[in-house]
């Protein structure tokens, strides 16, 4: 791989998640966030909250988790708060778009999210350390041995 096909955006992060071109977060090794601004000569905007994990969409669905496990959704571009808690406990998290949000607790445990915030996740056996979701739901996980998983629970037998 020759280094001329890649351009350095200019700040630092430990995790990064891409949507799209236009939907791109990530996160330093202090926890601050930041969204891409789309402008390379200053590339980053900060944005309030502190995370661990960040899990982004094509359709500018974010998501993030912090270090103690607290999952919010970010609700800045519609209202006076820029993250509102959704119960639950996660450490890992993956945004495909609105309707397709997976996320990993600390036992390894998986969560579809429902759409609904009074009853959120619903369980999806598998034993995981990270994992992927895609925009038209395709979902890939990861276990502390290595292995990938794709899920097919949601396809006729």
């Amino acid at each position: 791989m020759k280094m001329a096909d890649w351009k350095n955006i200019s700040g630092g992060l430990t995790t990064i998640s891409v949507g799209s071109r236009t939907h791109v977060w990530g996160v330093n090794s202090l926890g601050q966030m930041y969204r891409y601004t789309g402008h390379d000569a200053n590339p980053w905007v900060g944005i309030p909250g502190n995370a661990a994990d960040i899990g982004v969409a094509a359709d500018g669905t974010v998501y993030h988790v912090n270090s103690g496990g607290s999952i919010y959704r970010y609700t800045g571009d519609q209202g006076s708060t820029n993250w509102v808690p959704v119960s639950g406990s996660l450490t890992r998290i993956s945004v495909g778009s609105r309707t397709h949000v997976w996320g990993v607790n600390s036992l390894g445990q998986t969560y579809r999210y429902t759409g609904h915030d009074a009853n959120p996740w619903v369980g999806i056996p598998s034993n995981a350390v990270d994992i992927g979701v895609a925009a038209d739901g395709t979902v890939y996980h990861v276990n502390s041995e290595g292995g990938i998983y794709r899920y097919t629970g949601d396809q006729p037998s």
